[in-house]
């Protein structure tokens, strides 16, 4: 971590940027402030920004958070996978990778990539940033991997891209305050609603709640 980051990271906590502390499913954290977690039961057992190195790795999204319904809204979405992940160089690669094809794969989006870096700290990660088109809006997308052993984290942050440069630090800042509290047993993963709501969960993360409401309401729910 260099001392540039460092200094932004003090500047945040200093002015108090981060909101109060998320606990869920066995990990915490501090969202940048102005987030806040969205009627759960809409997103119950969907996988979309659930990326994993291994098909079969159980996996699903755990907690959705916006900073507001306009289409200029920012999301932020946190799954748990039910495998271990290393962040070692060798898995920089290989998550990058992933990252694309649940993208294209998962949720028919072509996320162009821009940066993947491997970061340390008191929780390793990997970070995949790109850009994707959304509805004529440019979003600026951050998928991060968080090392854990038995289980880890994955953090995915949409923004406009005219929004990130403001909120980038933020989010960094929201990233080192992550944990996760390790396990090797596996455990269930709800798979209700993991047909339909992935493709509005998809909505919600690339473009904004707004685009997510009136797929909602085009399909009749």
């Amino acid at each position: 971590m260099d001392s540039s980051f460092l200094a932004v990271f003090g500047l945040v906590a200093l002015t108090g940027a981060l909101g109060s502390e998320l606990r869920r499913d066995g990990y915490q954290f501090r969202p940048p402030e102005g987030f806040h977690m969205v009627r759960w039961e809409q997103y119950s057992g969907s996988r979309v920004g659930a990326v994993s190195l291994e098909a079969d790795a159980p996996r699903a999204l755990s907690a959705a958070l916006t900073d507001g319904e306009s289409p200029d809204a920012a999301t932020l979405m946190v799954s748990v996978v039910e495998r271990g992940f290393t962040a070692s160089p060798s898995s920089r690669d290989e998550f990058a990778a992933a990252v694309m094809q649940h993208f294209q794969r998962d949720l028919g989006l072509t996320l162009s990539p821009e940066r993947v870096e491997r970061l340390g700290g008191a929780v390793p990660r990997v970070e995949v940033l790109g850009t994707l088109r959304e509805a004529g809006q440019v979003r600026t997308v951050l998928v991060a991997g968080l090392a854990s052993e038995g289980r880890h984290a994955v953090v995915a942050v949409s923004a406009p891209a005219v929004r990130w440069e403001e909120l980038e630090p933020r989010v960094r800042a929201s990233l080192e305050t992550f944990r996760l509290e390790p396990t090797t047993a596996a455990g269930p993963v709800p798979r209700r609603l993991m047909g339909a709501l992935a493709g509005a969960l998809a909505g919600a993360l690339v473009a904004s709640y707004t685009a997510w409401r009136r797929r909602r309401v085009r399909q009749g729910t």
